[in-house]
């Protein structure tokens, strides 16, 4: 009996959390990204873990999970080994937004992860068909008064959804949700003048904007976004409108060994600092902001109720 507890106690001390860490990363990690390839999220995964593989001295690899508003994704990493070898590049969808949004989901956002740290925002945008006789957000209106029930908005994911249907409260007017699985998706039926309009982040539109085949109207945020300097406010084309930004940031398993916490949240944190990551990340419309763990994980919390508060505004049921 002696013999067999110290074998267990040798055990428990070889896997304690500090132990673990010691040597961390000694092999592959896989980053669940939980929207498709061409997504922002996706976008800012692949540029993040390029360069922290780097500093890390090991292969990460992205494991694109799609489904159910990121949920599948998400529940996957939840239920992962709280190793460090499994993480997940979660957001606003995942971990604020799906709570209000899905009658159903497999996974808790706040204690079922271990956050590590913010990567940064991504502003909002109304991008529509430069078909349409539109320049602001007035036009816009006016046109869909004009026209009940004939407009359409896309949406591949709950920010979409829910700017879309604010939209349609605030502005009194009549536009029928067409769902994606993702947002170049909506971007090609954009320019193909199938759907009439979206709200997204500029990820996955921003060479179609700039080269002209879709129109970006207005920001859904209360200030211009430094990016784009030249797009106005919803609140300038006449609209008030609420504050939509998507966040995106690394999560692990709960019981996530503090110490393996730590070492990404630094890591990633060096990332972000370097200029040309940032650029890089800038250059498809992603803000860089960095925040640690404890800031991270108040700021998903707030966030989730916020959201709670905004569906029921917008007058979102839960499906």
């Amino acid at each position: 009996m002696r013999v067999l507890l110290l074998t267990i106690t040798l055990l428990l001390s070889h896997w304690s959390p500090a132990a673990a860490a010691d040597g961390y990363p000694s092999q592959r990690i896989t980053v669940i990204a939980p929207f498709a390839p061409g997504s922002g999220t996706d976008g800012v995964a692949r540029i993040v873990f390029q360069r922290l593989s780097e500093l890390l001295k090991t292969t990460i690899i992205i494991d694109n999970r799609v489904g159910a508003n990121g949920a599948l994704g998400a529940t996957a990493a939840a239920r992962s080994a709280p190793d460090g070898y499994t993480l997940l590049v979660g957001g606003t969808s995942t971990h604020a937004a799906n709570p209000s949004l899905l009658k159903s989901i497999q996974y808790d956002p706040i204690a079922d992860f271990a956050p590590i740290s913010q990567f940064g925002l991504f502003p909002y945008f109304l991008i529509v068909d430069p078909g349409l006789p539109v320049k602001s957000v007035a036009d816009l209106v006016a046109l869909a008064k004009s026209k009940p029930g004939t407009l359409t908005f896309g949406y591949a994911n709950a920010l979409g959804q829910l700017s879309g249907e604010a939209f349609k409260r605030r502005a009194g007017i009549d536009i029928a949700a067409v769902p994606y699985r993702n947002s170049p998706q909506v971007v090609t039926d954009i320019i193909a003048q199938r759907v009439s309009m979206t709200f997204m982040d500029m990820a996955p539109a921003v060479s179609q904007v700039e080269a002209g085949q879709a129109r970006a109207l207005a920001t859904t945020n209360p200030d211009r976004a430094s990016l784009f300097p030249d797009i106005p406010t919803m609140k300038e084309g006449g609209l008030a409108f609420i504050n939509i930004s998507a966040w995106s940031g690394l999560f692990g398993p709960k019981d996530t060994p503090p110490e393996i916490v730590a070492r990404l949240a630094e890591g990633v944190r060096e990332v972000l600092a370097e200029p040309e990551i940032r650029k890089r990340l800038a250059d498809i419309g992603f803000e860089a902001q960095w925040i640690g763990p404890a800031e991270f994980a108040k700021h998903v919390k707030d966030d989730m109720d916020l959201w709670a508060t905004t569906t029921r505004e917008a007058g979102i049921e839960r499906q």
